[in-house]
């Protein structure tokens, strides 16, 4: 047997031997430091789930976890470049619910979520608050506020972390119900609207984000999106139960990678994200901004998205919401 005949015979047997060593090297994440891609600014709610986080997954795996920030065009050009980064699990996106599921039915991003992307796991949740300055705007209800709104139509203005992000959609969801109308003032970040909301450029927001400055007293929570009352402030009432707001306006935060990342680095980077949500320093740290651990992998995730992009798709039809 020539030795070309040998080397094409021991082929096959080569290539089974070698296919259990590169799954092995597949899955050996991390390799080097990996980044961890805000696509906003600083001071947000995103980036206050970043902070507690990396700092227990970085002692999970080993290894250092860098953060990213960087905003602009509601989080997409962020995403961007997350989509378009090496598969390998070293470059990831922490993604509010707005990117997958709002701004592909507001705007054209440079990326197909469904085509770019891997989805790993759902990370943390939110309650949003409609949160007011009292010394700009002397409310002291929801109703109050409803009733100011329509004796000076068009002249509330609510300021958002950017066009087609959750923390519009929210207000824009409270507006229709109410039956009021309010006026959109887009930012490059959560933390920008709350800047100017205590400044009074605007008359409020409906951000987690300012819930610090409402623990201080310098800021009003009228009401929260969520579901049952907030145990932090159990005097503030839900806009469910006034009839002012709909089941999926929920806000949450997931980790992407770009797609083509292999299952088992995928299923290493799902993994390791659990166990440093166990930790109940992140969940104290969490619970400052308003929010709070809440893991979700796999088909459950996925479906969370796909679910909630069809309620706010037709949200965003009947409210006749768009990039300002």
């Amino acid at each position: 047997m020539t030795a070309s005949l040998s080397r094409r015979a021991l082929a096959p047997f080569g290539a089974a031997l070698l296919a259990p060593a590169l799954a092995r090297a597949q899955a050996a994440w991390p390799q080097r430091p990996v980044v961890l891609l805000v696509p906003y600014p600083p001071g947000g709610s995103t980036d206050n789930v970043a902070r507690p986080l990396v700092q227990e997954w970085s002692r999970v795996i080993g290894e250092t976890i860098v953060i990213e920030n960087r905003g602009g065009a509601g989080g997409t050009i962020g995403a961007e470049v997350v989509s378009r980064a090496r598969p390998d699990g070293h470059m990831l996106l922490l993604f509010p619910t707005a990117i997958f599921t709002i701004s592909p039915h507001m705007m054209r991003p440079p990326y197909d979520v469904d085509r770019d992307f891997a989805p790993i796991a759902r990370v943390a949740a939110s309650d949003a608050f409609i949160v007011i300055n009292p010394a700009r705007l002397p409310v002291r209800t929801i109703r109050e506020l409803v009733d100011h709104a329509k004796a000076n139509p068009g002249q509330v203005r609510f300021g958002s972390a950017g066009n087609g992000t959750i923390t519009q959609m929210q207000c824009e969801i409270f507006g229709m119900a109410a039956g009021i109308r309010l006026e959109h003032v887009p930012y490059r970040g959560s933390a920008l609207s709350v800047n100017d909301l205590m400044a009074g450029h605007i008359q409020m927001v409906c951000d987690p984000a300012a819930l610090p400055l409402v623990r201080e007293g310098r800021l009003r929570a009228l009401a929260t999106f969520g579901e049952q009352r907030h145990p932090e402030f159990p005097d503030v009432p839900t806009l469910m139960e006034m009839g002012l707001a709909e089941r999926g306006a929920m806000s949450w935060f997931g980790i992407a990678a770009p797609a083509g990342t292999p299952a088992a680095i995928q299923a290493r980077i799902a993994d390791s994200l659990e166990q440093a949500l166990k930790s109940e320093a992140v969940a104290r740290a969490l619970a400052i901004g308003g929010l709070r651990p809440a893991f979700e992998k796999g088909e459950a995730f996925a479906s969370r998205i796909a679910r909630d992009r069809a309620i706010f798709g037709d949200i965003i039809r009947r409210t006749g919401a768009g990039v300002n």
